[in-house]
């Protein structure tokens, strides 16, 4: 390499060198001395049945600190800390923007418990207990024994033998679209299932064995006797393999 060669370099070297305490400089100034990375605004998005501001308060984001102070670890922790969120992402948008990006968890029944109603998502964290039921249109379940219910937690079934049979029956009547025509669900101590429908009639379930072809044969069940436009008061499952059907005017 050459003496001009070397020069060239040289002040090529000294002019990033430059560059850089020039940006780095600028960059302190705007970091301390200005509010050009102070923060003006929290998005939220992806939350229904929480509110932005319940977010928001949740996370400890103070608007007007600096970005670069806010712990997003920390911030992600406050969050998950609230029942109905199940994940969340949070973004820094310079200059002055935060995104936060909500998974909320979904109520999928209702567990009546001493007077109460324990509100649960498919993974059966318990998500609220209220003294009186809202007008969700999800499952409504009596006679399960539940022990010491608290928010946030996951329920526990005193006869724990009967909690993967009670989520198979919610999820699966929700995936065949049949807990709409629900309206309260019933188990008593021998396991049996009645199931009171919104059109009036109920049906003897019988135990939770089989929930899916027994959900699928109810479908059709009703399906027919919608065609014929006949009413029923009890389809009984609980009989065998056969159904048996009490029509209103038997």
């Amino acid at each position: 390499m050459g003496k001009i060669d070397k020069k060239i370099k040289k002040k090529k070297n000294r002019l990033i060198f430059f560059i850089i305490i020039l940006l780095a400089s600028t960059f302190f100034i705007l970091y301390t001395k200005t509010s050009f990375f102070h923060i003006s605004s929290v998005e939220v998005n992806g939350n229904d049945k929480i509110t932005d501001e319940k977010i928001i308060l949740a996370s400890g984001i103070i608007i007007d600190e600096n970005i670069f102070k806010i712990n997003l670890k920390v911030v992600k922790e406050n969050i998950l800390f609230h029942p109905y969120v199940k994940d969340v992402i949070i973004r820094r948008k310079l200059p002055n923007k935060i995104l936060i990006e909500i998974e909320e968890r979904k109520e999928i029944a209702i567990i009546n418990y001493t007077g109460s109603y324990v509100y649960i998502d498919e993974e059966g964290i318990i998500l609220n207990i209220l003294s009186e039921k809202s007008d969700e249109e999800i499952i409504e379940i009596y006679g399960i024994e539940i022990i010491s219910p608290k928010i946030g937690e996951k329920i526990q079934f005193s006869d724990e033998e009967m909690m993967p049979k009670v989520f198979e029956f919610i999820n699966s009547s929700r995936m065949l679209g049949i807990s709409k025509s629900f309206e309260k669900v019933t188990i008593d101590e021998n396991n049996n299932v009645d199931i009171y429908m919104e059109s009036g009639g109920k049906v003897a379930f019988g135990t939770l064995d089989d929930v899916k072809y027994k959900l699928n044969f109810l479908i059709s069940i009703l399906e027919e006797l919608e065609s014929k436009n006949q009413g029923y008061r009890t389809i009984h499952l609980d009989k065998g393999n056969n159904a048996i059907i009490i029509k209103e005017n038997d």
